[in-house]
């Protein structure tokens, strides 16, 4: 075996391994779509280096045309996975468009035997577009998702690969006698190329592997510490932000407000019209409370009816207003004659974080106590905490 021969057949054995890794995760539910376009991109790759590998032995229309097209097929598959994975459109006029055209090329440079130097130029000026293309809309989108350096390493593999194909196309027509050989009588170029694309297809599938996996960890995060009903933070997420909030004002002397908020009579909801409208008032109330916040507020869903809410940076003015902009706004939205919306009201207890030494697990045992206060006090209003006591009063900011 020489050792074109025997790097092709290496690329072949990657590339099958490739696709068995991208079945498997089809299998089992990563990236299903995308995984499985990645499996057939890679299979086509095996395919198409397999013709060429027996190009000395079988019909040029196999060894050059069907090999061929199974690359540029793979490159379009593999662009267009890429686009499903980063929930871009779908651009299949203009995969298939280039398959086309590369495939009457090549039939026309086949029949006329006019074969390597034109099918090098052709297929290689098709796979550095679709590689390219690629390589700008995976480092454009991921940017928004990953961090931008992060991004720039997914993309990194199909840049380098592009650009090898770009470099093939210009060089072709002025090697001819290096380009396109076939396995029994290689040349350095092709021998170099082989060695370049081994590599470079490696970490191609490398880093779209890395893309799958970084976005099932964040998945994961995200679930970790977010409300599946809701999509609001649990009660985990909400510790984290109050414990960072905490800290701020033990270090600037920033005082910060926490809201309960308590879904007045909601067991009668769940009782009279069941737990499907009950689901549906509490991501109703947790949509209204979202929307009446700033941006730098955060709002949780701490169990059963019970949402918290953390203001930075809040007075007790502040947070009393805040409070009762939000009683007001579940009553104008979730008020009406729909099961949905049947009178739907909230209480609200309010506590003010301004003592750095006070613990955090007494500031929520004033807040429970606030928030008590207001439902024993007839519901559909707000109460305030009573001020630490190792405070004296509530200062304002």
């Amino acid at each position: 075996m020489s050792n074109a021969q025997f790097l092709i057949a290496l690329i072949v054995l990657q590339q099958g391994l490739v696709a068995l890794m991208w079945l498997g995760a089809a299998v089992i539910g990563l990236a299903r779509g995308p995984a499985l376009h990645w499996c057939v991109a890679a299979a086509a790759i095996a395919g198409c280096l397999s013709l060429v590998a027996l190009r000395d032995w079988v019909d040029p229309w196999l060894g050059y045309w069907v090999a061929n097209v199974f690359g540029i097929s793979a490159m379009a598959l593999l662009r267009r996975g890429a686009q499903q994975f980063c929930d871009l459109p779908v651009t299949d006029r203009e995969h298939w468009g280039i398959v086309a055209v590369t495939a009457l090329v090549l039939a026309a440079a086949v029949q006329g035997q006019s074969t390597e130097v034109l099918v090098a130029v052709v297929t290689s000026a098709g796979l550095a577009w679709s590689l390219l293309r690629c390589a700008v809309e995976v480092g454009a989108r991921l940017r928004f998702e990953f961090q931008g350096a992060l991004s720039m390493v997914f993309s990194a593999p199909m840049v380098l690969a592009g650009s090898a194909f770009t470099v093939r196309a210009l060089l072709a027509p002025w090697l001819t006698q290096d380009v396109g050989r076939t396995v029994s009588h290689p040349s350095a170029f092709d021998a170099g190329f082989g060695l370049f694309m081994l590599v470079s297809m490696l970490l191609l599938h490398l880093g779209l592997a890395a893309m799958v996996v970084l976005r099932v960890v964040r998945q994961l995060r995200h679930l970790s510490d977010h409300d599946v009903l809701t999509g609001l933070l649990n009660r985990r997420g909400f510790e984290d932000v109050l414990n960072r909030e905490s800290e701020r004002l033990v270090r600037y002397q920033l005082p910060y407000a926490v809201l309960s908020v308590d879904i007045d009579h909601f067991k009668q909801i769940n009782d009279r019209y069941g737990h499907d409208v009950g689901d549906q008032v509490l991501t109703s109330v947790a949509q209204t409370l979202a929307f009446g916040l700033r941006d730098v507020d955060r709002i949780a869903r701490m169990g059963g009816e019970e949402f918290c809410v953390l203001l930075p940076h809040t007075d007790e003015a502040g947070a009393a207003g805040a409070a009762q902009r939000l009683i007001s706004q579940v009553r104008q939205r979730l008020h009406g004659p729909s099961p949905q919306a049947a009178n739907v009201t909230v209480s609200v207890g309010v506590a003010v974080a301004v003592d750095p030494k006070e613990d955090r697990a007494e500031l929520m045992r004033r807040l429970d106590r606030a928030l008590y206060r207001a439902k024993e006090g007839g519901r559909d209003r707000i109460e305030l905490a009573t001020a630490p006591a190792s405070f004296g009063t509530l200062a304002p900011v």
